[in-house]
């Protein structure tokens, strides 16, 4: 089944809403129902803890400890996917490829998790690319870290989280890159086993940028930066 769909859920989702939305595509996907499918959409404030920190070598605990009481609105949630806690709310985009890994097409390596993790990551850079801004992929940190031209690669933030699962070589969860968000709520843990101070948004990366100074209530910034998305994707 060839071609890639786009569906973008508008408003705020609930994670346990998306997390059972992307369990009906899957087991769709598995039966080729339908082809692969990528949702785009924003959640309600959550932090979400993983099957646990990537591997690195050396010696650390696999889960980092959870915030004490949680701020009013904010909910907690396990996850299928890899990597430890992070959070999820508005102005930051949520990206789901539900995506068979058969070869049949560029984005979908078979059988290969590792190539396509790599795949997702060159595909958000393409498009950060085209804003200007480069990325340094980080061994053992899969991720999206991000820097101005012309800055050193040392000085790279992490920009996007990606964690997935896999199901009869069917992917789900994905990758949620900060857009207009509020970043304080990063600092309640050590998201993905890192210092707070690490991650960035695009906001702040491009603030002559019109449609990223709206905030996440703003009109604007969700289409414009989705139909980046799109365009990177069919970029070689």
């Amino acid at each position: 089944m060839a071609g890639l769909q786009f569906r973008s859920l508008p408003g705020l989702t609930g994670y346990e809403e998306a997390r059972q939305l992307q369990q009906e595509l899957l087991e769709q996907r598995v039966r080729d129902e339908i082809p692969d499918t990528v949702l785009l959409l924003e959640h309600r404030s959550v932090i979400t803890r993983g099957r646990g920190l990537q591997f690195t070598g050396q010696a650390r605990p696999r889960h980092m400890p959870l915030p004490v009481g949680l701020p009013a609105g904010m909910e907690f949630a396990e996850s299928e996917r890899g990597g430890d806690l992070t959070w999820h709310g508005p102005g930051q985009l949520v990206i789901y490829p539900v995506v068979k890994l058969d070869g049949s097409a560029p984005w979908a390596p078979r059988h290969d998790i590792a190539a396509f993790l790599r795949g997702l990551e060159a595909w958000l850079g393409r498009s950060l690319a085209e804003l200007g801004l480069l990325t340094d992929p980080r061994e053992n940190a899969t991720g999206v870290w991000v820097y101005p031209q012309g800055a050193a690669p040392a000085s790279a933030r992490k920009i996007a989280s990606i964690g997935i699962a896999i199901r009869k070589w069917v992917t789900w969860h994905g990758v949620a890159i900060n857009l207009v968000n509020d970043p304080g709520p990063f600092r309640l843990i050590s998201p993905c086993g890192f210092q707070p101070e690490v991650m960035t948004r695009l906001k702040d990366l491009l603030p002559a940028q019109k449609e990223l100074q709206q905030g996440p209530e703003g009109a604007d910034w969700r289409p414009w930066f989705e139909a980046r998305l799109k365009a990177g994707l069919n970029t070689p």
